[in-house]
């Protein structure tokens, strides 16, 4: 029964302090050490049991929870005079929280099992991946059976898991079985990942390279907007709803527009991505448990060293863990290495002031952009706008539709189920004959199609695919002169939603071309955005969007890709980046696709080559630095060369084994 259980915890952060709430919540008895007051006043508040040092923490308890976050706490913690592990009964299960390397957990699970060395020895010095003066006071047959696994915790960022414990944990399959109840007892949502310890700290490091692009890609989204004229707040509710979102974007943009967020948010960026390598620390005067009022969770990452080498937060002359992992795996992350570049761009700018320096600041004097100025100018409502248009808007018996590629067959025969005349023409004909097996009908050319239409449909891929379908042979325009409105009318959101007629739509134009096509547009769309400024705004929007979606897709693949390398089960990664702070609407779209090697067709990577090409050509004119955008473009142009068609495929640029 777990009322007759004990667990115990050495060390309390806000975090742990709800795992230890869960258990007692559970019917478990929880024992823990922490010398941090307020967090154990709230622990003993709630019914656990204060212990005077972490001896007493573990003793007859059947789980040891132990909170590790830097490797020079392990000494003391583990091995000391003190140590957590006296008294520890006969087939305990450690669980260490850590935030440290997979390699130094792999060797302490070694330690802890007695299959590194002899435990019997004293003052002697171990290779640990680096150096620690080492006490044992732990003998051999304190740890005659001992099971380890390892957990990374965090709260779950999605809407089925916002604000929950998620628990991600690895260990030998024994181990695991072990620990289960526990860690079920504790969490939301468990992850295991059996074998090697260390998968909770490779997640974590997928998942910050993830935040880390997605964070910079919003700001150089923000800044081109900005610059192109639109505004800010207006390019947040769009994309918000469109393919470019991601959980950053959703959640940080906001922050930034509104000034509330200072240089520290982005200093824990840098941190969290160029955080030094812990194994070039040691630990010389070994922490006294008892002497402290501090947790040892908050130990400096940099006791003993000069601070005047750690400008913004982390040592500038020691390189990042996320990027030393990959390095000594020789896998290229190469938009990782340029987002760190700009984070660092971004703190450096007002360095030696107190960090309190806004960060929309330091992104204006890094993109030469003056956002503070976007915001506050004059805006509106591009979907109230939208809901005056449709209603409006004129009746359409008869379209017309040039395209059904991937998204134009889904909006042509989206609109037949809505009970529309639609007649449809593509350079494809066995996309015609599907498409009239719906009930569609087929025109032989583009000047056929135009032919008595209210409206026309042009969804094509490039300018020279729309000058060919209007003024080419049998073009849609014919000499004869006509009363043409053009609207400029942009979609987003993938095939599936084009055949439900769930598109979000960023039209532009004049009032009367607006309402004299409002019907259609209302018909395809969940989200419909009027833009004004005349056909060409619309456009502006979505080459926003596209700036980010490109961005994300290529980051998901870099992502998961690395997560391969160092092992993960890529399905089960999937799983928890979806839940976290690193998901993407296109990395929630494209990756089940890479994990199940599925080469459907969803859309020419040459969309993106053209793209992302209009954002590279934007950014120039405007005097916009877009670094990571850049980098997105080069990996999709080295896909085109390589002769790779679809976007499941991209993953491949990645090298994923």
């Amino acid at each position: 029964m777990a009322s007759q259980s004990v667990i115990g915890f050495v060390g309390l952060d806000q975090l742990s302090l709800q795992l230890a709430s869960s258990l007692l919540r559970s019917g478990y008895a929880v024992q823990a050490f922490e010398t941090c007051s307020p967090l154990l006043d709230e622990f003993t508040n709630q019914g656990g049991i204060r212990c005077a040092c972490p001896v007493e923490a573990g003793k007859d308890v059947v789980a040891l929870v132990v909170l590790i976050s830097h490797a020079d706490q392990i000494n003391d913690l583990l091995f000391g005079h003190e140590s957590a592990l006296k008294g520890l009964r006969k087939d305990a299960v450690i669980i260490l929280h850590s935030t440290i390397l997979p390699a130094h957990i792999q060797k302490l699970e070694k330690r802890l099992t007695g299959n590194l060395f002899s435990l019997d020895k004293k003052n002697i010095y171990i290779e640990f991946s680096f150096i620690l003066l080492v006490n044992f006071s732990v003998q051999s047959e304190d740890l005659e059976r001992v099971f380890v696994v390892d957990i990374y915790v965090s709260k779950g960022m999605s809407e089925v898991l916002n604000g929950k414990i998620m628990i991600i944990s690895s260990g030998q399959s024994d181990a695991i079985t072990r620990a289960r109840p526990i860690l079920s007892a504790m969490s939301e949502r468990l992850y295991v990942f059996e074998g090697a310890l260390g998968a909770g700290s490779k997640i974590k490091m997928v998942i910050e390279l993830l935040e880390g692009i997605h964070f910079v890609s919003s700001v150089e989204a923000i800044s081109l907007g900005a610059q192109a004229g639109i505004h800010p707040w207006m390019i947040y509710d769009i994309i918000s709803n469109a393919a470019g979102n991601s959980w950053v974007f959703k959640n940080h943009v906001p922050q930034l527009l509104r000034d509330n967020q200072t240089k520290h948010l982005l200093n824990t960026f840098v941190q969290n991505l160029l955080k030094p390598n812990q194994t070039k620390l040691s630990l010389v005067s070994p922490i006294k448990w008892g002497q402290s009022h501090e947790s040892f969770s908050s130990i400096s990452l940099y006791q003993g060293l000069d601070e005047s080498i750690m400008p913004d937060g982390f040592l500038s002359n020691l390189k990042g863990i996320v990027l030393d992992m990959a390095k000594s795996c020789t896998f290229p992350l190469p938009l990782l290495a340029v987002a760190c570049q700009q984070l660092i761009a971004g703190s450096s700018h007002g360095h030696g002031n107190d960090g309190d320096d806004t960060l929309i600041k330091a992104w204006e004097k890094v993109y030469g952009v003056n956002i503070t100025n976007a915001v506050n100018a004059e805006t509106y409502s591009p979907e109230e706008l939208a809901n005056q248009i449709t209603t409006e808007s004129k009746s359409v018996n008869r379209i017309g539709f040039i395209g059904l590629g991937a998204m134009g067959f889904g909006m042509a025969t989206h609109l037949l189920r809505s009970n529309f005349c639609v007649i449809a023409y593509d350079v494809y004909k066995p996309t015609l004959s599907q498409f009239a097996n719906e009930g569609g009908l087929i025109g032989s050319s583009p000047a056929e199609v135009s032919k008595d239409v209210d409206v026309l449909v042009i969804m094509v891929t490039n300018e020279a695919q729309a000058e060919s379908v209007l003024y080419g042979d049998l073009g849609a325009v014919s000499d004869e002169p006509k009363d043409l409105k053009l609207v400029d009318a942009p979609v987003s959101g993938g095939v599936k939603r084009a055949s439900m007629g769930t598109l979000t739509i960023i039209a532009s134009g004049t009032d009367e071309a607006l309402k004299h096509s409002g019907s259609v547009l209302s018909a395809l769309s969940e989200k419909l955005y009027v833009i004004k400024g005349g056909c060409g705004a619309g456009s502006g929007v979505k080459m926003v969007n596209q700036l980010l979606a490109g961005v994300h897709i290529a980051s998901a693949a870099e992502a998961m890709a690395f997560g391969a390398r160092l092992g993960l089960n890529t399905r089960l990664l999937f799983d928890v980046i979806t839940n976290s702070g690193g998901t993407s609407w296109m990395f929630e779209n494209r990756v089940p696709h890479m994990v199940d090697n599925d080469y459907t067709p969803l859309s020419s990577l040459d969309i993106f080559v053209k793209d992302l090409g209009i954002v590279s050509r934007e950014c120039s004119y405007r005097k916009v630095p877009l670094h990571i955008a850049t980098v997105a473009y080069q990996l999709f142009l080295s896909g085109a060369v390589e002769g790779v068609k679809i976007f499941s495929l991209i993953i491949s640029i990645c090298c994923i084994p």
